[in-house]
């Protein structure tokens, strides 16, 4: 690689050959090696002999063998997305070489995942009746966040610090469903805080899951907020936003 070579397209072809020949651990590999490297040390004057036309033949056919060629067959199952991605791999491929080709489809699919991340990512607000609150349900706003709170998703929460709608006396976000949150999403949460907390409001987290809740202790979050107003649930959470409405 250092002399812009990268043997990647051989190193698949053996791979392949290997495992449809029958190999299923790393033994095969090491056996596949060795046994290589005894052809070279041992075979090679022999190799001269070799007619190019007889190797480039196994060539073809190998790599006839991995083109998986019914895949494409079906296609037609997969949204637009997943054929984009395969169809441009292989055109990419054949067009200018397997580097490239990697390269772009790693990236197509790396947008396409954040794409539909950010797109099942919800936050659904949750309607509290006055009996919950003890009548105080006007000052007390209760969402949900589903999903994956990423730097692709951060707008669904920050319009929650939109000036133009009334903020409540204290806001509940129940993040039991929230399975991930990065560093974007956690800058997310202290904005909403901060825009709370500059009216005489407070924020109330409920329900973390391990990794949130990991990312909020170890960032100093969860000092800034404060230990109460982290809950294990949703009643915790009413039950400390009765506890903030009656401290005035």
């Amino acid at each position: 690689p250092f002399f812009g070579g990268m043997p990647a397209t051989g190193t698949i072809a053996r791979t392949v050959t290997n495992i449809r020949s029958g190999g299923r651990t790393p033994v095969a590999g090491m056996i596949h090696a060795a046994a290589l490297l005894v052809i070279v040390l041992v075979a090679a004057p022999l190799a001269v002999n070799v007619p190019l036309a007889a190797l480039a033949g196994i060539l073809l056919f190998v790599a006839y063998n991995m083109g998986e060629w019914r895949e494409f067959a079906r296609l037609r199952r997969f949204n637009i997305t997943y054929r984009v991605v395969l169809l441009s791999t292989f055109v990419l491929t054949v067009v200018f070489d397997l580097t490239v080709a990697v390269e772009i489809g790693l990236t197509i699919a790396a947008l396409n995942f954040i794409y539909r991340m950010s797109d099942i990512t919800r936050v659904d607000h949750i309607p509290l009746s006055l009996e919950t609150v003890h009548g105080a349900s006007s000052q007390v706003e209760a969402h949900r966040v589903f999903g994956s709170l990423f730097f692709g998703a951060v707008s669904k929460v920050e319009a929650l610090i939109d000036p133009r709608r009334p903020q409540p006396r204290v806001m509940v976000l129940e993040l039991s469903q929230l399975v991930n949150l990065d560093s974007t999403g956690l800058d997310a949460l202290e904005s909403l805080h901060r825009s709370l907390a500059r009216r005489g409001n407070h924020l109330v987290l409920a329900g973390l899951t391990q990794q949130p809740a990991s990312l909020v202790e170890r960032s100093g979050f969860a000092q800034t907020l404060g230990a109460a107003n982290i809950v294990h649930d949703l009643p915790a959470a009413v039950v400390r936003a009765e506890a903030l409405l009656a401290q005035g």
